[in-house]
């Protein structure tokens, strides 16, 4: 047994586990079953902008009907993951991406929707705890049994990176000195009228 292996396991982290896939089985259960994203019909008929953060969020989402399943089922197979303390682990990687990204959307699109928001920053901090714990293992996962470039191809892949981020600098600010080029052209000239 390694040393990782004997580590004692809190037991703080069996109910955020637990908690974490009850919420995550709710939520992709409800995607499954068209609980969430259906107000197509509802808001379809009316203009965009008399929708607030929440309607438009969930008409977006719900245009595809396979997405929203897709989203759902990353969700109940995340929460399946995090139900057995050997597949915990691989449950949190996958889950953190996706309620990271649930989260900023309830912070920056449905501001004045506090529940989801409050819910979505437990999982969060659920997940960012039990990864947390498995930090060492995580750390020589992910850096420590990475290799680096051979030293013999150092300078050319140096070259390639420097190149590859000079040439998307380069290629964005030209579209910007351009877009600003059109939008001053664009703008009508008005005579200037002096009283006489």
């Amino acid at each position: 047994m390694s040393d990782l292996d004997r580590e004692e396991y809190p037991g703080l982290l069996h109910w955020l586990r637990y908690f974490c896939a009850f919420m995550l089985y709710m939520y992709g259960t409800s995607k499954l079953l068209h609980f969430q994203f259906n107000l197509q019909s509802e808001l379809a008929p009316r203009p965009i902008g008399s929708l607030n953060g929440y309607q438009l969020t969930w008409f977006y989402f719900g245009v595809s009907r396979v997405y929203a399943c897709i989203l759902g089922l990353t969700q109940v197979v995340g929460a399946t993951l995090l139900l057995f303390r050997k597949t915990t682990l691989m449950g949190a990687l996958a889950m953190l991406p996706i309620m990271v990204n649930i989260l900023l959307i309830n912070i920056f699109i449905l501001v004045d929707d506090y529940g989801p928001y409050v819910i979505s920053m437990l999982i969060c901090i659920s997940l960012l705890i039990i990864l947390w714990h498995q930090r060492r293992g995580l750390l020589t996962l992910l850096w420590s049994t990475q290799n680096g470039e051979p030293d013999s191809s150092k300078r050319t892949h140096w070259w390639i990176r420097s190149s590859i981020v000079l040439i998307v600098a380069s290629m964005m600010i030209s579209i910007v000195v351009l877009q600003h080029r059109l939008l001053h052209s664009r703008r009508p000239t008005h005579p200037v009228v002096r009283n006489q």
